[in-house]
């Protein structure tokens, strides 16, 4: 990777921001923001400024890209002029979460201007930047990987090559749902034992060292509190709409999944105040 030292970035939101920290203790790192204030993330980092994205893309060999939406990327490359200044055989990274088919249509887009493009979003959110541990799913050119690998490396510590373009895309939105059934299934086994009396707190200790442990199950009253669990809740929503919506793009049933995972964030707020309330038992 030696080769490419000249790193763009846009999209310095609250994931993207330490991503491209992390980039710039390695690389030169180039950055485009539409409000200047998005600029303050990087006051601790070296960086150099454009006055706009065509100016951004001239000035680098990969272009890493953080933005909210599909929508966003659709914007960015409108006029054709990111392709066009960004030149021959150089490198798109979007690291943003999306739609596989709509990842399927930048790769060709890219490729008419002989750019190639990895759809590579990452799992872990801002903690997970910050702490450099992401986990990054990446669809698209092996080569063009083998290329950027050592700039993913400076935010995520496991890079999974998933497949031809839209594939990384595939299995992030796959994980997302995972993770959403999984809090199904903690807020079903947790009503339970409720009813039962046994400690919340006692049992999530338990299960933490146990083979009923999850991911989600560790950031129950750590990472989601009384005070986010309703906006985490409807976060997991969109996300599990998100995949439902491209399943059936790529013609494949969601039904199943939607059915069983929908009602764990309908239950996470009162799964969280539950645990807030309990307490250990003790040996009488």
């Amino acid at each position: 990777m030696s080769a490419v030292v000249r790193v763009g970035f846009i999209g310095l939101g609250d994931q993207g921001a330490p991503m491209a920290v992390a980039i710039a203790e390695k690389f030169e790192l180039h950055v485009w923001a539409r409000r200047g204030a998005s600029y303050e993330a990087l006051r601790h980092a070296r960086h150099i400024r454009a006055s706009s994205p065509a100016e951004l893309a001239a000035s680098v060999d990969v272009l890493c890209l953080c933005l909210r939406s599909d929508a966003d990327l659709h914007e960015l490359f409108a006029d054709g002029s990111v392709f066009r200044e960004l030149g021959g055989h150089k490198i798109i990274i979007n690291h943003a979460t999306g739609d596989p088919i709509e990842s399927e249509g930048f790769e060709r887009l890219a490729a008419e201007w002989g750019v190639r493009f990895l759809d590579a979003p990452v799992s872990g959110g801002r903690p997970g930047a910050e702490a450099r541990s992401l986990t990054c799913f990446v669809g698209g050119r092996t080569d063009a990987l083998d290329e950027s690998r050592g700039i993913i490396e400076c935010h995520s510590s496991s890079i999974i090559a998933m497949g031809p373009a839209g594939s990384g895309q595939t299995a992030k939105l796959c994980n997302n749902a995972l993770t959403i059934l999984n809090l199904r299934n903690v807020v079903e086994v947790f009503a339970v034992a409720d009813k039962l009396g046994l400690s919340l707190v006692g049992l999530r200790e338990a299960f933490a060292h146990s083979s009923g442990g999850s991911f989600i199950l560790q950031a129950l009253g750590t990472k989601v509190t009384v005070t986010n669990a309703a906006h985490i809740a409807e976060l997991n929503r969109t996300d599990l709409r998100e995949f439902a919506e491209a399943m059936s793009r790529k013609h494949v049933d969601p039904t199943a999944v939607l059915q069983w995972g929908i009602r764990g964030p309908d239950g996470l707020e009162e799964l969280v105040r539950s645990l807030q309330q309990s307490k250990p038992n003790m040996n009488p």
